[in-house]
């Protein structure tokens, strides 16, 4: 999950609160100890190849530390801790302010630290790296994650849509 904040400036296509919501089996907003989904809605950015907003579907991993469903559970649970209002952004601490890329690196090297690594060689983008990578060399189509990309390499063909179905048993390849 991508929050944005320059400054003291949130921007647009920040991540609130009430973009993020937790689906059961059957495709129900349900509470988050059932939840097997979660979408993301992201809003205000050039997200896919017709520059809209659009849902992006994550299914429950079963990996205790990288699961998407889970670390929505635990955003709703934070939010709950510091009353976080639907229109605030997902990811922030006191006052409504948005966590920030500079705490975020501070974290993940503090982190890195504790296990022993290099903390200089990590940042926010240490997270986001591989993960496409990741996705084929496990074996997933590479149609649902070509098309969350900004733009399609084959711009001749038509735009197939993307459904939450073709997404389906993704995050467990990942683990």
């Amino acid at each position: 999950i991508q929050n944005l904040c320059i400054g003291s400036k949130n921007h647009g296509y920040i991540i609130r609160l009430q973009d993020i919501s937790l689906y059961d089996e059957a495709g129900r907003i349900c509470r988050p100890r059932t939840a097997t989904r979660v979408g993301i809605q992201l809003t205000g950015a050039k997200n896919n190849q017709f520059e809209r907003e659009e849902i992006r579907y994550h299914e429950k991993s079963g990996d205790a530390t990288f699961c998407p469903v889970l670390a929505a559970r635990w955003i709703f649970k934070g939010t709950k801790e510091f009353n976080t209002r639907p229109e605030q952004p997902a990811l922030s601490i006191n006052n409504n302010r948005a966590i920030t890329s500079k705490e975020a690196t501070n974290v993940i090297k503090r982190a890195a630290e504790a296990r022993g690594m290099d903390f200089t060689r990590f940042m926010t983008h240490s997270v986001r790296f591989g993960g496409a990578t990741a996705l084929l060399n496990a074996g997933a189509d590479k149609l649902p994650i070509k098309l969350p990309g900004r733009r399609m390499s084959s711009a001749y063909e038509g735009y197939p849509v993307l459904t939450s179905q073709e997404t389906s048993g993704m995050s467990r390849l990942m683990c």
